[in-house]
This record gives C-alpha cells, sequence and structure tokens, in this order.
C-alpha cells in the first residue's frame, strides 16, 4: 500500500482532481547561457552567485588535488546553478561546459555493456577516494548507461548519496552530453523523501534544455 507524507497529499489531490489550466510562465522562465544553450527553470529557485559557485569549484578540485586524483584535460566552467527554495534545498541542478570534451558521440555510439560496467567501477572508487577528502559520501552506485537526448547520445551516470541536512538520503543524475567541440553536463538531484515534489520539476527542467 503506497503511504504519502500528509504534507504532500495536498499536491497528489491537487494534480488529480483539479480541473485548473495554469500558464506555463507561473512557474517556469527560460534562462539563455552561453554557447547557444537555454534552459527552462523553476521561477521561485534561487540562482547560486559566481562567487558561491567559485567557491563549489574551488572545493571540488580540492577534493580531487588531495585524493590524487587525476583532472581531465579539459576546462570546466559552471553556467548555472540553482538551489530549490525553501531552504534547506531539497533539489538542485547543475549546467556546466567542459572544453575540449573527453570523449565524443563516436565513442559513445560503440561503447559496449561491459565499457560501461568499467566506467561503473571507476566512478566509484572515485567516489571513494574522494569521500576521504570531504566528499560526498555514496550509499549505491546504479548502472551507467547510454540514453537518447534528442539526436544526441547521453552519458548517464546516477547514484545515491547521504543526505547532508537530514537523514533521507539524495538521488543525483549526471547527463553527459559531447556536442562537437564541448561536453554539456546537466546534474540533477532531489532529496529522495520528497521525490513525489522534485521528479516532475526536474524531469520538465531536462526535457527543456536546448544546446
Amino acid at each position: 500500500m503506497l503511504l504519502i507524507k500528509p504534507r504532500y497529499l495536498f499536491l497528489v489531490i491537487t494534480i488529480l482532481l483539479s480541473n485548473s489550466v495554469y500558464s506555463e510562465s507561473s512557474f517556469f522562465h527560460k534562462i539563455k547561457l552561453i554557447h547557444g544553450m537555454s534552459v527552462d527553470v523553476p521561477t521561485h529557485w534561487r540562482i547560486l552567485s559566481q562567487a558561491i559557485r567559485k567557491n563549489l569549484n574551488a572545493a571540488g578540485q580540492s577534493m580531487m588535488d588531495n585524493s590524487d586524483i587525476e583532472r581531465s584535460n579539459g576546462r570546466k566552467k559552471t553556467l548555472l546553478a540553482m538551489n530549490a527554495l525553501p531552504r534547506p534545498a531539497g533539489a538542485m541542478l547543475r549546467i556546466s561546459v567542459t572544453l575540449p570534451p573527453d570523449y565524443t558521440q563516436d565513442d559513445l555510439n560503440s561503447v559496449t555493456k561491459g565499457e560501461l560496467k568499467e566506467i561503473e567501477a571507476e566512478l566509484l572508487k572515485t567516489f571513494k577516494k574522494l569521500e576521504s577528502s570531504g566528499g560526498p559520501k555514496v550509499i549505491k552506485m546504479q548502472p551507467v548507461r547510454i540514453e537518447e537526448f534528442g539526436d544526441y547520445n547521453v552519458l548517464v551516470m546516477s547514484y545515491v548519496r547521504a543526505g547532508l541536512n537530514g537523514p533521507s538520503p539524495w538521488q543525483v543524475t549526471q547527463y553527459k552530453i559531447p556536442v562537437s567541440d564541448k561536453l554539456i553536463e546537466l546534474t540533477l538531484s532531489y532529496r529522495k523523501s520528497d521525490s513525489i515534489v522534485w521528479i516532475p520539476i526536474l524531469e520538465r527542467v531536462k526535457r527543456s534544455l536546448i544546446f
């Protein structure tokens, strides 16, 4: 039997019974990014400042350096970082670009199931090293897979990590899309205990990404 938390029961009832039609612009607006990219994001979420993004990038780089993890040859830049409100955030989205890409569409077209398993194992090994330097505690790795995104293949890497502000774990999914001279990365994460709220919002964000 499916149990729904009382504080979200109103949402389920609204979705199932409401005949009201809401304008998309009420909840989402389009943000244009460099490289001809755009994405629709929730109007009520908080865009992290450039200073906060730099701190997050510096922390990630430091964790890798402290763990002796070899860095990519590409130059990665975070284009957009947003957290859901109210605080503490229950969902997050990040969009970044790496120049040049580490792999191409041809590489994804020819990758085998065995190679995907190897990528999964290497990723888990990397997370374990990062954990010792203050990185997230990964509870479970999920199968690395290839999905289609429009006319492109996407490398999808998912895992469940421990929560930072509460007992509920978080689901994290990274979509890595090699496009010509760059690698586009969309990272969506949410607190699993509140998934009924966050999954449809993040799916809407993902579907709106144009590049």
